[in-house]
């Protein structure tokens, strides 16, 4: 047996490097996977969370009938990142309704 491994060391030492590689490269693979399952779903959530907001301000300003200008340059601001994170459809609409208010003067 000793003869033998010293007759092919080197094709025995290629073979558990590659063994080796193959297992922390399919391990490497695996991980990077489910990171990018995460970020996909954190990402998912923000998108959820400012469409809610963005609903929420919509029906809060159409009930005034009226805006702020900091009020207003907040909405642009999350409508910019919501379509950023691929928002579109109805909040599209609101966010259009919302920029067309007439703008509240504070004093």
């Amino acid at each position: 047996m000793l003869e033998f491994i010293i007759k092919y060391w080197l094709e025995i030492g290629f073979a558990i490097i590659c063994g080796a590689f193959s297992y922390l490269f399919k391990r490497l693979m695996t991980k990077q996977k489910q990171d990018a399952e995460k970020q996909k779903a954190i990402e998912n959530g923000v998108q959820a969370l400012l469409r809610n907001e963005l609903v929420r301000r919509y029906r809060e300003y159409e009930t005034k009938g009226e805006i702020t200008i900091l009020d207003k340059e907040n909405i642009e601001h999350m409508f910019e990142e919501y379509k950023n994170l691929g928002g579109n459809g109805t909040v599209a609409k609101m966010y259009e309704e919302m920029l067309s208010l007439p703008i509240k003067i504070v004093r």
